[in-house]
C-alpha cells in the first residue's frame, strides 16, 4: 500500500498539469512598432510573430484591425475571415510572417491615425491574441532634400 499513494499522487499531477496545457494559448507582436509611414508611401511591412502553446493546434477564424485616432477613437474597423489553425506546444510554437499591405501615408496623416489593434479570435468568437502597432507619420520620409539645403563639405586648410 505504500507505493499506491505516491502513484496516485503523481498520476493525478500527471492529470492537473496536462489538464492546464490542454488550455491554448497564443500571443502576437508586431515589429517595426511604431511603424514609421512618410507622405508618399504606399505600402508599408509589417512582421507578425504569433505564439502558439498547448497541445495539438489553435484554431482561429478571423483577424479585426481596428484603427484608432489619438483621442482612441476608433475611425474604422474591419474583419477578415480566416480559417486556420497554429500547431501548438508545451513550451510554444513560434510562426513569423512578413506582411506587406496597401497603405496612404497622406490619407494617414490627414486622418489623424495613431495606431492599430489587430486582434486574433478562435471560431467562438473569443479574443485569443491582441496587439497595438503605433502609427508615425514622418513628413520627410522618403523624400530627397534639395542640395541647397544640405550641408557642403568645408575645404580642409
Amino acid at each position: 500500500m505504500r507505493g499506491k499513494p505516491g502513484a496516485l499522487v503523481l498520476a493525478l499531477a500527471c492529470a492537473v498539469t496536462l489538464a492546464g496545457c490542454n488550455d491554448h494559448s497564443l500571443s502576437l507582436t508586431l515589429t517595426p512598432n511604431p511603424l514609421v509611414v512618410g507622405l508618399l508611401d504606399t505600402s508599408a511591412t509589417v512582421h507578425a510573430h504569433v505564439v502558439a502553446r498547448g497541445f495539438g493546434s489553435v484554431p482561429f477564424n478571423s483577424v479585426q484591425f481596428a484603427v484608432f485616432n489619438s483621442d482612441n477613437s476608433m475611425l474604422a474597423s474591419q474583419t477578415e475571415a480566416v480559417d486556420a489553425k497554429i500547431p501548438a506546444g508545451p513550451f510554444g510554437i513560434a510562426v513569423d510572417k512578413d506582411y506587406t499591405f496597401p497603405i496612404n501615408g497622406a490619407l494617414v496623416a490627414l486622418s489623424g491615425t495613431k495606431y492599430v489593434m489587430v486582434k486574433i479570435f478562435d471560431p467562438n468568437n473569443n479574443l485569443l491574441a491582441q496587439s497595438r502597432l503605433d502609427i508615425d507619420v514622418h513628413l520627410l520620409k522618403g523624400l530627397s532634400i534639395p542640395s541647397v539645403l544640405q550641408p557642403a563639405v568645408s575645404p580642409s586648410p
